[in-house]
């Protein structure tokens, strides 16, 4: 049992973000309006499309915000060893709605190795990428598909940036 809870907590850090890719709009959903509540917050900027190979932080942030429980109930993976040692996790299953994984490439028979250079294989491994995905410059996913080696590139953009990595100058004070 620790085993496949070790091999989802590794490839939900991987996954968290790729999945960020197809979950949809950067605009949250209307609150329903409430009587004697303070007037709603100002709404949320509206983001415009990337590129292939770019995510919004706040997309990622929005998977990974609900916690590890609501992700891990939409992949399974096994543990993959060569020689006996540790070398990835594949993608057993995908669960859900297809259109939370659209965008990421990532496919049923996937073997992950390694996410931004790093070892997935113990479990502070894979939680220290996890936790650094919320402020990382990308995310890079070295996979394996029919024994072939792969990668995904994805460049994590802030809301202040404009496409392609520069950020806007600073607004001149009056």
């Amino acid at each position: 049992m620790r085993l496949r809870l070790l091999a989802i907590w590794c490839s939900a850090s991987v996954l968290a973000a790729s999945a960020a890719l197809g979950c949809g709009s950067t605009t949250p959903e209307p609150a329903s309006p409430a009587v004697d509540e303070a007037p709603p917050p100002a709404p949320a900027l509206k983001l415009p499309q990337l590129p292939a190979g770019n995510v919004w932080r706040v997309d990622v942030m929005k998977v990974m915000s609900p916690g590890m429980g609501a992700f891990l109930q939409k992949i399974d993976v096994e543990q993959v060893l060569d020689n006996g040692k540790f070398h990835g996790f594949r993608i057993v299953a995908l669960h859900g709605d297809p259109s939370f994984w659209k965008g990421s490439g990532l496919q049923v028979g996937d073997v992950i190795t390694t996410v931004n250079g790093q070892p997935i294989g113990h479990y502070d491994q894979a939680y220290e990428v996890w936790r650094q995905l919320a402020t990382a410059p990308e995310l890079v996913v070295d996979y394996e598909r029919g024994g072939q080696p792969k990668q995904l590139r994805l460049v994590i953009h802030d809301e202040d940036e404009v496409p392609g990595g520069v950020k806007p100058p600073a607004a001149e004070a009056p």
